[in-house]
């Protein structure tokens, strides 16, 4: 059910730029970057349904009611290990470290704890028997620089192995190719199944060195310039991989920044949504690219993650962090804007 605080935001203003925080999901954006030379450029991606006013929309998950911009997923992922794995991905515990896709804080409405005109500090507490207490988070302009700087503090209630992750969401150029993507990492894996049946094009669970060389059912696919022309959806985890990760845009002339902590996050997932989703509310008008920086293994949640025969973890890769009880996690990360 839809509540009335979907719609509640508040507004930062700073010299270069203005941004939207929504209490629902603490989520960030739209934000408007303001450029030496004067443009104002909006880089995140806004769900076309967030406005509908239907008995269909107010019955979505919250996470997908408004869903945009940017905001923190505690735990990320799955409640529970998904169905069709292969099976070397089968055989995880059952933990049900948390009942909601993306985590409690993805699906509910935040409290803000202090404003001042170039910031805003949420935070939204856990249900009483979650493993996670609180979290909070810090969303400032930086003086000087079409900069987004965010701060975010877990507190955990029990000791809990799981799997965290930022998720920015960010809109692609309208012109097929003009996106161009450029990460460092070792390697890469494509999730081990269709993320969406009939429409994907990666070959699942396959491993990759170079974005313009990913193995396809028909061949190989770069995923270093988007959109693409044809519809599909993809998801691909980037393995070791650096910081900052940038997107390009050739059509606009700028280029977007994330700079986060890569020990902290090891993988960068990608999600390419390019038209592939027909069901409501995605009704194959969805195009986006959101770029995670994970602790974990695809979107396949804590059990998987937490389970240290994943394919992923037995290849090196950290999929889970362990946290204490009592123990207060903090990590900072930035958005920048400039142009080419």
């Amino acid at each position: 059910m839809m509540v009335d605080d979907d719609r509640d935001s508040v507004s930062i203003v700073w010299d270069c730029g203005t941004a939207q925080v929504q209490r629902l999901g603490g989520m960030l954006g739209p934000v408007w970057f303001t450029l030496p030379d004067g443009r104002k450029i909006q880089p995140f991606a806004i769900a076309p349904w967030a406005d509908d006013e239907t008995p269909e929309h107010a019955a979505l998950p919250g996470i997908m009611r408004r869903l945009r911009g940017e905001w923190p997923c505690v735990p990320f992922g799955a409640p529970s290990a998904p169905g069709g794995l292969p099976e070397s991905w089968r055989g995880a515990p059952v933990n049900s470290v948390d009942p909601e896709f993306h985590g409690h804080s993805s699906h509910h409405v935040w409290d803000v704890v202090e404003q001042g005109d170039d910031f805003v500090v949420l935070s939204i507490a856990y249900p009483d028997a979650h493993p996670i207490r609180r979290l909070t988070r810090k969303i400032s302009g930086r003086p000087g620089a079409a900069t987004i700087d965010c701060e975010l503090t877990i507190e955990a209630r029990k000791d809990v192995t799981t799997t965290i992750a930022l998720h920015p969401v960010f809109r692609l150029a309208d012109e097929a190719g003009q996106s161009e993507i450029v990460a460092d990492f070792k390697f890469g894996r494509v999730l081990p199944f269709d993320l969406e049946p009939g429409v994907s094009r990666l070959t699942p669970d396959a491993e990759f060195t170079d974005l313009n060389h990913v193995p396809a059912k028909t061949g190989f696919l770069s995923l270093q310039r988007l959109p693409f022309e044809f519809d599909t959806e993809e998801l691909v985890q980037l393995c070791h991989a650096g910081s900052p990760v940038r997107l390009i845009d050739h059509c606009e002339d700028y280029e977007i920044s994330l700079q986060h902590d890569r020990y902290l996050f090891p993988s960068v997932l990608l999600w390419i949504s390019n038209r592939g989703r027909t069901q409501y509310p995605w009704n194959g008008r969805f195009t986006a690219l959101g770029v995670e920086p994970l602790h974990g293994a695809f979107d396949l949640g804590p059990d998987i993650g937490a389970w240290p025969e994943n394919p992923l973890a037995k290849s090196g890769v950290s999929t889970a962090i362990k946290l204490t009880a009592g123990e207060i996690l903090n990590t900072s990360y930035s958005i920048s804007v400039s142009g080419l």
